[in-house]
């Protein structure tokens, strides 16, 4: 077991980056890591449900040590049905027990991404006598996803909330959300970090205009469609711009074939695949602007990062993206609106000298960079785990 004068933190989250997927909860590794610099350490316990053949056994578990950054990952063979949620409690426990026997017992329980995760921090918080806080990044509480429904879901997550000694959301709009759902008021804020070490200015511009989207594709959420609509509008008046959309997902066949519908050049709409780390920023400093056509976001975090390459973005009205944008940053347009939306990249790309990268990329430090949510994150732990003072 570790021995250490820095008081330990235990991460309880539902999505997590492994091997398997490694952009899934990302912004969830990152907070881990905004909360190491900021003086504590953090053990991660993550269950993942995998296939037979990739599972010696029927669990197994791995131990990543980064510093003052612990990962344990639970793999158990997956399962349908009541077996299936049982043997998903008992990897739970192995994780937890792991974390406990390596890193010793934690003064403070974060969950991240109601209910599940939260419910264990509500019964190790009690066994241990410890205090739990939740930050929400889900999107399921606004009107437009339809995913917050169910009797014993909202009991339990109503149940989890009232019982934390926090609960935080990564935008004010999340919290609204949350607030109109009878889970409470008052709710925290607690951004996701933005690399602004990886998001850097860059000097190579595309020639012609170059509008850029990343997107898991996935159309209930992000709209793609009233984008392309809007792309096609934009055509008629520069004739030479492109769109790039960066990403994979479930519905990417859907957007493909709704494309080859347009009859566009070939060369107008380009499909690059998932891109990460430095291939995506440098396709993103290569771009006149940044395109979020969704019709809701819990926090944005695509145009966050473009901005801090100092590409002005378009969005529609969602997370807290509006109230973010001052001139010089950007353009915001309703929900759903192709024509307002086409209007918007114009103005864009018809006027480049109104837009500081500067500026941009400053503001975003300012609030979401790596030091300053470490900050945040400090305070807050210091505040649920010294309620006194």
């Amino acid at each position: 077991m570790e021995s250490s004068p820095l008081p330990l933190i235990l991460y309880l989250p539902r999505w997590y980056p492994t091997p398997m997927d490694p952009m899934l909860g990302l912004f969830v590794r990152k907070h881990a890591l905004a909360a190491v610099a900021g003086g504590y350490r953090v053990v991660v316990v993550f269950v993942q449900p995998g296939l037979a053949r990739s599972v010696k056994g029927v669990f197994s578990t791995d131990v990543i040590r980064n510093g003052d950054l612990t990962e344990v990952i639970v793999t158990y063979r997956r399962e349908s049905g009541p077996a299936g949620l049982a043997r998903q409690l008992t990897a739970w426990n192995l994780g937890v027990m792991t974390a406990d026997q390596q890193c010793g017992r934690p003064v403070l329980i974060h969950a991240h991404v109601l209910t599940r995760t939260a419910l264990l921090a509500w019964y190790f918080g009690r066994k241990w006598k410890i205090p739990y806080l939740i930050t929400e990044h889900w999107s399921r509480y606004f009107a437009e996803n339809r995913q917050y429904k169910g009797f014993v879901r909202k009991y339990l997550t109503r149940f989890a909330v009232r019982r934390a000694a926090e609960t935080t959301c990564v935008s004010q709009r999340l919290a609204a959300a949350m607030e109109l759902r009878g889970l409470g008021q008052g709710f925290g804020l607690l951004p996701n970090v933005i690399d602004t070490e990886l998001f850097t200015i860059g000097k190579n511009r595309s020639a012609d205009p170059l509008i850029v989207s990343v997107t898991c594709f996935e159309e209930k959420s992000k709209n793609l469609k009233m984008l392309v609509d809007a792309f096609v509008m934009l055509r008629t008046v520069h004739k030479n711009a492109r769109l790039m959309l960066i990403g994979t997902g479930a519905d990417l066949p859907q957007i493909e074939e709704y494309v080859r519908t347009m009859q566009l050049p070939s060369s107008a709409v380009t499909f690059t695949g998932m891109l990460e780390n430095e291939a995506l920023v440098s396709r993103l400093q290569q771009a006149s602007c940044l395109a979020l056509s969704s019709n809701y976001e819990t926090f944005g975090i695509v145009a966050y990062e473009a901005l801090a390459c100092g590409i002005p973005v378009v969005t529609t009205d969602v997370a807290d993206l509006k109230n973010f944008l001052d001139a010089g940053m950007g353009l915001t347009v309703p929900v759903g609106e192709p024509r307002a939306f086409a209007d918007a990249l114009s103005q864009v790309l018809d006027n480049p000298h109104l837009f500081n990268a500067l500026k941009m990329r400053e503001k975003v430090e300012s609030r979401f960079g790596f030091a300053a949510v470490s900050q945040h994150l400090a305070a807050l732990y210091h505040r649920v785990i010294n309620p006194a003072g």
